[in-house]
């Protein structure tokens, strides 16, 4: 089961929202695990941490 994630784009300042699922693939717990999504708001990739939903580099 996964669940929606939403984080503000840092090229646009825009709000995007997300589906993340909870495995990467493998069935291993992706605890310290990033995704990269694609971004509707600027169309490039951005990291996500699968398990607190921030962006690669957000304190």
């Amino acid at each position: 089961m996964g669940r929606h994630i939403l984080f503000k784009c840092p090229r646009t300042g825009m709000n995007v929202q997300h589906w993340l699922d909870e495995t990467n693939g493998n069935g291993d717990k992706a605890e310290s695990v990033y995704k990269s999504v694609d971004c509707p708001a600027c169309t490039l990739a951005h990291f996500v941490h699968r398990k607190t939903g921030k962006l690669l580099g957000e304190e």
